[in-house]
């Protein structure tokens, strides 16, 4: 009797570890392909970020602001050529004096006006 009980005992430990060896290599599996998935869409963003980078530093060129002010102004043609002239630094501080009173309430005054 105890050794059918030990033979059970033993039988159903090695079956629930077969099982859970199974879970694991499909647990690892199904890791590996999100992790192929994110690798393509971590290659795509890098395309993606190149191109913005292209397309910001094409915007900030001279090139493109001269094609600009051609096409969307109608300014100057083929044969013309800009000066980009930038302003001294003629910063000028604003500065507006507040004079604020504040107005005494009504125990303020009645404070003063017994202890002075």
């Amino acid at each position: 009797m105890k050794k059918n009980i030990l033979r059970i005992i033993i039988g159903i430990v090695i079956v629930s570890s077969f099982f859970n060896i199974k879970n694991q290599f499909n647990t690892l599996e199904s890791a590996n392909l999100k992790n192929d998935e994110l690798k393509l869409k971590l290659e795509q963003m890098n395309i993606l970020k190149n191109n913005l980078v292209k397309k910001i530093e094409y915007a900030t060129s001279s090139a493109f602001v001269d094609s600009q002010r051609k096409e969307l102004l109608g300014l100057g043609t083929d044969n013309d050529y800009w000066l980009d002239i930038t302003p001294e630094n003629t910063k000028t501080e604003i500065i507006r004096e507040i004079h604020e009173t504040n107005p005494e309430t009504n125990p303020e005054k009645w404070i003063k006006l017994f202890t002075d």
